[in-house]
Parts: structure tokens; C-alpha cells; sequence
């Protein structure tokens, strides 16, 4: 099966997670962290719930949880529960993702690599979530610190850069120029100022 690969924006919009085992609070935290107005709704929260800062419902899904939500997590421990409630979500039009049965869902959730703003999803279509986090492991030895520096200096530049070099060639050809020099090597070794002097000089030079 194909997935589609998105960046979702949920910043202040109401997600719902039912259940509150290790797989929910997974969810949960990336939903809290990408800012999300959260409910979780379960019969229990042990103590590693303690510091969510989110709407916690005590009881059982009821008919009706799920309006007004833009995502959906059907992360209970009860298959039929968890069929309900992607029922419901789907007659509301409202996408849902249903743990350990992803085929009864909308979408998978990606094992994320974040680096700052930098976010690398990795998906195996539900096929093999160790194999997901495998492959996140090897992608954050290559991908490191460095990279999330270097994002913030070309994004504090990119809005001035149209009107140093007019042409879009012209800034196709800086991107490439500094992407392929010792930038990154520079930062990878804590020598900010160097790597900040040496795209500059990027900036003033005719490409």
C-alpha cells in the first residue's frame, strides 16, 4: 500500500487519543509537542501520565467522542473498541489512525528524526515499526546537530537573498555552493563563526 507522505499542522487543533498504554502516550507526546489541543480518553492513567499537560477523561469511549476532532487514535487494548471507534470517525469524516490493525485506519504515524525544525519521517506502511525506528537510528548518525545550525543561518538569510541575487539560477547556484562546501564540516566541529564567515562570503560572490 501507498502512503502519501505530509507535514500536518495541528497547532491548537483538538486531537482525541483513546487508550493510555505505551503506544498512546508515544502519540501523545509528539501530538503535545507539535502543539496539539489533546484529549486522551481512557479507564486508567498509571503514573507515567503525571506530567502530560492535556485533557485526560477517565472512562470508557462513548458514541460521540469523536466530533470536532481533526485526527483520531484508536489505541485501546480491545479490537472491537477500536473498530467502533474508527467507525465513528469515519462517518464524521474525521481521519483515524487504529494501532496494531493500521490496514482499519487512515494513516500510519512516521517514526520521526527531528534536528530543530528539521523533521525526517520514516513510514514501512505498518509493515515493521522496528524497522522504522532501525532505520531513524542510522539516519541520526548521519544527520545531526549541525544541520538544524545551518537551517538557521540559511533561514535568517533566505528572505534577503532575492534581492542580492535576482536571478533564481543565481540562488539555485548559492544553495548548491554552500550545501557543498565545508559548512557543515565546520559547525559539525563547534566553529560557528568560521562556518557563519564562510557563507557570507557565499552571499557576496558571483555564482
Amino acid at each position: 500500500m501507498k502512503l502519501l507522505p505530509l507535514a500536518l499542522n495541528v497547532q491548537n487543533r483538538r486531537c482525541v487519543i483513546f487508550g493510555a498504554g505505551a503506544v498512546a502516550r508515544r502519540k501523545a507526546l509528539s501530538l503535545l509537542e507539535c502543539g496539539a489541543q489533546l484529549l486522551v480518553v481512557a479507564p486508567h492513567f498509571d503514573e507515567s501520565w503525571a506530567d502530560f499537560s492535556c485533557e485526560k477523561s477517565m472512562r470508557l469511549y462513548q458514541t460521540g467522542d469523536c466530533a470536532g476532532a481533526l485526527l483520531i487514535f484508536a489505541c485501546t487494548n480491545d479490537v472491537e473498541v477500536n473498530r467502533q471507534i474508527a467507525d465513528e470517525a469515519h462517518q464524521l469524516n474525521i481521519l483515524c489512525n487504529v494501532a496494531d490493525e493500521g490496514e482499519a485506519g487512515d494513516f500510519h504515524s512516521m517514526a520521526a528524526l527531528r534536528r530543530g525544525d528539521i523533521c525526517i519521517g520514516i513510514s514501512t506502511s505498518g509493515g515493521s515499526p522496528a524497522l522504522s525506528r532501525h532505520l531513524k537510528e542510522k539516519i541520526g548518525e548521519t544527520i545531526g546537530p549541525e544541520y538544524d545550525s545551518l537551517l538557521d543561518s540559511l533561514a535568517a538569510r533566505r528572505e534577503a537573498l532575492p534581492q542580492v541575487m535576482k536571478e533564481q539560477s543565481q540562488r539555485a547556484a548559492f544553495w548548491r555552493a554552500v550545501l557543498g562546501s565545508d559548512i557543515l564540516n565546520l559547525l559539525r566541529a563547534g566553529q560557528t563563526e568560521d562556518a557563519e564567515k564562510l557563507l557570507q562570503t557565499f552571499l557576496t560572490t558571483d555564482h
